[in-house]
């Protein structure tokens, strides 16, 4: 998660920080729920993936809101969001996923968006969907600026917002600006 500010060409990070929707080591629960709904039959295996599903849309939200009243705290406000969506719809029924090791991956990845999407969706702001291998070209068209210079203004806040400032960090902020200017 990284919040910024307006104006995109001189933004900066009001915070960062990565949402814990799913603790590890616990065997209720299990971090990757896709993988151990493919040790389970079919009727357990939906009935874990909705109970994750649940719980870390409402951990989710729990942690948004409280991010958007720390930013209130300090006469932010929170006007849009950006989600780094995958390259390609899941589409697949259940079974098929399950079967599949990298479409359990896709799956892994698109319960957590859409426990975001829904937690920023409850707390009633617009939500806006890039997919990750579009995301640079369309910032850069949102931008109005090319594709290096996009590369460089990325530079430019992390150097300002400090470490750590890793590639998801960059897609978020990329997402974030995009969102702040749809």
């Amino acid at each position: 998660m990284v919040a910024v500010s307006r104006p995109a060409a001189s933004a900066a990070v009001l915070d960062r920080g990565r949402l814990e929707m799913m603790p590890g080591g616990d065997r209720e629960s299990p971090r990757f729920v896709y993988h151990a709904a493919r040790q389970l039959q079919l009727e357990p295996a939906e009935r874990l993936i909705r109970q994750a599903s649940e719980r870390s849309s409402a951990k989710a939200k729990a942690a948004l809101k409280a991010v958007v009243e720390e930013l209130a705290s300090r006469e932010y406000e929170v006007v849009a969001a950006g989600i780094v969506a995958g390259n390609r719809p899941l589409t697949a029924p259940l079974e098929e996923v399950l079967g599949s090791h990298s479409l359990v991956h896709a799956a892994e990845g698109e319960l957590f968006r859409g426990a975001i999407r829904s937690a920023v969706q409850a707390l009633g702001i617009p939500v806006t969907d890039v997919r990750a291998k579009e995301l640079h070209a369309r910032a850069a068209a949102t931008l109005g600026v090319t594709d290096a210079k996009v590369v460089q203004t990325l530079a430019e806040i992390g150097r300002v917002s400090g470490r750590p400032w890793a590639k998801d960090h960059k897609d978020a902020c990329l997402a974030a600006l995009i969102a702040l200017l749809a």
